[in-house]
């Protein structure tokens, strides 16, 4: 796939040589961004790859251009509207949560906190992080 945007961004007329589009791929190697990382968004991907392969701020636009052409669409790729597999979800909180959370989640039941989850999903319409209420990255 990235080798098709390399070639996306030469076609483009972006000066972008093999050595930068091999420090892009060791970047990504090393988790700069993804998994591994705190955030792993196509806004991510955007501004490493932008500072990788973009070595003068006068191709900007063009990179900008020639990436939205690009990965147009590619955020909706992912259909959130389908539901989780409640195995799955307790696979992943039984990893992540603390005795005192994982208790309280017993206490409230399953199905109680999947309706809780909905609504506030139903409710939020923006991007939060931190917190202790809405759903985000810290939430």
């Amino acid at each position: 796939m990235l080798i098709d945007f390399f070639y996306t961004l030469r076609a483009a007329k972006l000066p972008v040589s093999v050595k930068e589009y091999l420090t892009l791929l060791e970047a990504l190697q090393a988790q700069v961004i993804g998994p591994g990382s705190d955030a792993c968004s196509l806004d991510d991907f955007y501004f490493l790859s932008r500072i990788t392969l973009v070595k003068d701020e006068k191709h900007f636009d063009k990179f900008d251009r020639a990436f939205g052409a690009y990965f147009k669409g590619v955020e909706m790729l992912t259909d959130f509207t389908k539901e989780v597999p409640l195995d799955w979800l307790e696979k992943i909180l039984q990893k992540e949560l603390t005795a005192e959370q994982k208790a309280a989640i017993e206490k409230m039941g399953w199905d109680e906190l999947m309706e809780t989850l909905k609504k506030r999903l139903e409710e939020q319409k923006e991007r939060h992080e931190g917190g202790n209420k809405w759903i985000g990255t810290g939430g």
